[in-house]
């Protein structure tokens, strides 16, 4: 199971997303879901639920989390960093909810329709604040919190994968990654096998393979300029890592782009 870490800078952003399909991720940013139509698979530390039209998901700080389309889906996708709402912040970031699903409920579905529809104007931001405290003081009574330890270890998390966001390019291992950012390499070795059930290798091989698969939808260069742009050493390894992730070789992939076979490729 691969989850990436994703950046998210701005403190609050909105926006409508259709058919959206995005692999396991996490962020330090709250992650609000409302289904405006269809239904969608969202799966939140494991597990996996099912939105349809009016249900709201909502996503605490550093959870890893993915979204599936069934068929179709429309959906309003809200960020904010936990420090948005003020008076939310200690329970955005201490805590999580057993079950992080409301069903359509008229003063959610309203209220956050009407932040749609107050982001899209210009005006004071404060008002945001206000809605969203409004959005929470509703939706956390309807949720069972329960209280969480890890967040020193989610920071970890934080820093070691926005380092790999940064460097995966480069010739980068565990003594690197001990090495600039001062954490032993044995416990970056266990937050990858027990936390992203993944070693530290094949997530890097998974960051580059991704860069490939990239490069290839969006470039003419050759195979072989495209596996050591992407951080391989040697186009062994890259072909076999490749046909891992997505199941055939670079230049069957390529072929298939030039046939006009169709790709699944991820909405957000």
């Amino acid at each position: 199971m691969k989850i990436k870490y994703q950046h998210r800078d701005p403190q609050f952003h909105l926006f409508i997303s259709t058919n959206n399909t995005y692999p396991l991720h996490l962020h330090k940013n709250v992650e609000i879901a409302m289904v405006l139509s269809g239904d969608i698979r969202v799966h939140i530390d494991q597990q996996e639920y099912v939105l349809s039209e009016g249900d709201m998901a909502i996503i605490f700080p550093n959870q890893p989390h993915g979204y599936q389309t069934i068929d179709h889906s429309q959906i309003l996708l809200i960020f904010f960093d936990a420090s948005f709402p003020g008076d939310y912040t200690g329970d955005l970031l201490h805590y999580v909810p057993d079950h992080p699903v409301v069903h359509k409920h008229p003063v959610v579905s309203g209220t956050l329709t009407s932040l749609y529809k107050l982001y899209r104007e210009p005006g004071d931001s404060r008002l945001l604040k206000a809605y969203i405290s409004v959005l929470l003081g509703h939706v956390l009574p309807l949720l069972s919190l329960k209280r969480v330890d890890y967040t020193k270890d989610m920071d970890l998390f934080q820093k070691i994968l926005a380092y790999i966001d940064l460097h995966f390019l480069e010739a980068i291992n565990l003594d690197t990654l001990s090495k600039e950012l001062g954490i032993s390499k044995f416990l970056i070795s266990r937050i990858f096998s027990e936390q992203f059930h993944v070693s530290f290798r094949d997530y890097i091989n998974g960051q580059r393979a991704a860069y490939a698969h990239m490069l290839l939808l969006s470039t003419a260069d050759p195979v072989t300029e495209i596996a050591f742009d992407s951080g391989f050493n040697s186009l062994r390894s890259f072909y076999r890592v490749f046909k891992k992730e997505y199941g055939m070789t670079p230049n069957e992939f390529r072929r298939s782009l030039l046939e006009g076979m169709p790709k699944n490729e991820s909405a957000r």
